[in-house]
């Protein structure tokens, strides 16, 4: 039984390094910028025109490989997104992408590395989980509105917490969304966007800061009628 577990592991390990190795020396590494993605925009918008289903569908493999390995890309590909299909499309494609992409992870962490994870990091699943059973998704919630957490973090504390899929889903999509449709909002003036930092305007931190807070209400209201119990 530790035989197949290791193998696994192994198996799976040397699969995701070897795609990894592949993304940072293959031509998709200098691709996923701002630079390169500004540069070709006129390009893009044109392919757009033509074929906008291909487009659709490429976007968002790009986007769900990138968000299951853990590739730092998630703004650049949502602010591509809004300038080739609009505001709300562009959100809309990016955030089924995020979801994909988590779903997907996931599961390959429930899956085959979910006791080597909980073997591992004993103390601190422990204290993920007990989070989880005490705070419910609104701590899930939280993280995703935070963006602080990559999704690889997130996706493993899941899987070690034995959090459902629909769960994850649920709260990954509502956590990206609101960020989705800024970033794409900000996407139609993609050619005067020097850098990312650029689009969060104070406004813009305000209402993730908002966001943030309304995902801890549920647990502060929790903890407070603990407290008035005892």
């Amino acid at each position: 039984m530790k035989y197949n577990m290791l193998k696994k592991t192994a198996i799976l390990f040397g699969s995701g390094s070897a795609l990894l190795f592949l993304y940072r020396f293959s031509p998709l590494y200098d691709y996923i910028t701002l630079a390169y993605v500004q540069e070709q925009s006129s390009y893009f918008k044109g392919f757009v025109e033509q074929h906008y289903g291909l487009t659709v569908a490429i976007y968002m493999l790009v986007f769900i490989v990138s968000i299951a390995f853990s590739v730092p890309s998630s703004i650049i590909l949502t602010l591509l997104g809004g300038y080739l299909f609009g505001t709300l499309a562009g959100a809309l494609y990016a955030t089924g992408s995020v979801a994909i992409g988590v779903a997907s992870a996931y599961s390959v962490f429930r899956l085959f590395l979910q006791d080597t994870l909980r073997k591992t990091y004993k103390e601190r699943a422990q204290r993920f989980e007990k989070l989880m059973n005490e705070e419910g998704a609104s701590y899930l919630l939280m993280l995703n509105f935070s963006a602080v957490f990559p999704y690889f973090i997130i996706n493993a504390l899941a899987a070690i917490a034995r959090v459902p899929i629909v769960t994850v889903i649920w709260t990954t999509v509502v956590g990206f969304l609101p960020q989705g449709i800024v970033y794409a909002y900000a996407g139609k003036g993609l050619s005067s966007i020097e850098k990312v930092q650029d689009i969060l305007s104070r406004e813009i931190i305000f209402v993730f800061i908002l966001l943030i807070l309304l995902a801890c209400i549920p647990i502060v209201i929790k903890r407070y009628k603990k407290q008035i119990e005892l």
